[in-house]
């Protein structure tokens, strides 16, 4: 019989002293919370829930949460623990894995991995440590707390179209900021101002940090997204929104209020089938233009008509 506790990794007395262990299974979803519940009780300093096939998951109501059909559990443990019984309790529900992590410096991880983005060609996303010389603008980003880098599609697709339509002079909103890349890209690309809203008070702290680094904080306002009105900034030449299906199409006839006649409209965090369903949402205010597509996710340009 195959041996299913067989480790990964071989572990020994002269691993690193801040290395860590963790084990991995994979099961049902209807029995992660009892393998949960035992990797609770053996000392897990951590345990995270991982899909393991490619089942997305979009926008959960509030209060839920959904799983997949089948998850990955992955529990971490310091490594002078000895894990013999709890691999035997979790083997009751399947093969399970052991490996051995060594601490390392992940923004040196990151930079290994890291190449500069450019989009338009002329906007590059660099991490600050970067001293190439770059034609074009420059955008100093450095791993953080909040989504938005530049490397997710959604991101790309928004950064592309301010590198080829430069915001110069105009007042901007980025409505669902993340990182505040949008709003930093905007105001590095010759915009006035640009407002920064969003749910998450670790968004604002990351978009105030990156507008610092690029020498744009006092053209950058941040803003808790319960404290916005449309009424506070009702005359915007642009307004880009980089979040999900349901909020956009809640959001259409207040993001009519804060655009001024011909203002432009960017929407993303879009799927290539939900195109058609946005654009028929946003019609009554704006002239919405045919979907960009990059691997499956989707932008869309409206432009604000008269009222």
């Amino acid at each position: 019989m195959q041996d299913q506790n067989k480790p990964v990794e071989q572990l020994d007395s002269s691993v690193e002293a801040d290395a860590w262990q963790q084990l991995r299974i994979t099961l049902p979803a209807t029995q992660q919370e009892a393998a949960s519940d035992l990797l609770t009780g053996a000392g897990a300093l951590a345990i995270t829930l991982e899909d393991p096939g490619d089942d997305a998951l979009y926008e959960p109501l509030p209060g839920e949460m959904p799983l997949w059909q089948q998850v990955t559990l992955v529990g971490l443990f310091p490594q002078a623990m000895d894990l013999t019984a709890i691999r035997q309790l979790l083997s009751n529900f399947g093969a399970v894995e052991l490996e051995r992590l060594v601490e390392r410096e992940w923004s040196r991880v990151w930079l290994d991995d890291w190449q500069p983005l450019c989009f338009g060609g002329r906007l590059w996303v660099v991490p600050s440590w970067d001293e190439q010389p770059r034609s074009g603008t420059r955008l100093l980003l450095d791993p953080g707390l909040a989504f938005g880098t530049g490397t997710h599609a959604t991101t790309a697709l928004c950064l592309e179209w301010l590198a080829e339509h430069q915001p110069v002079s105009q007042r901007v909103i980025d409505f669902g900021c993340g990182s505040g890349v949008l709003a930093v890209a905007a105001c590095c690309l010759g915009a006035e101002t640009a407002l920064a809203v969003d749910i998450d008070p670790q968004a604002l702290v990351a978009t105030a940090s990156n507008a610092q680094l690029n020498g744009v904080a006092e053209q950058v306002v941040t803003l808790m997204a319960d404290k916005f009105s449309p009424s506070m900034y009702s005359q915007a030449d642009l307004l880009v929104a980089n979040i999900l299906f349901k909020p956009l199409s809640e959001l259409a006839a207040k993001f009519a209020q804060m655009l001024k006649p011909g203002g432009n409209l960017v929407l993303s965090g879009l799927l290539s089938a939900q195109a058609e369903a946005i654009t028929d949402l946003y019609r009554p205010w704006f002239d919405m233009e045919c979907a960009t597509e990059l691997n499956g996710w989707i932008r869309i340009r409206g432009v604000r008509r008269n009222a």
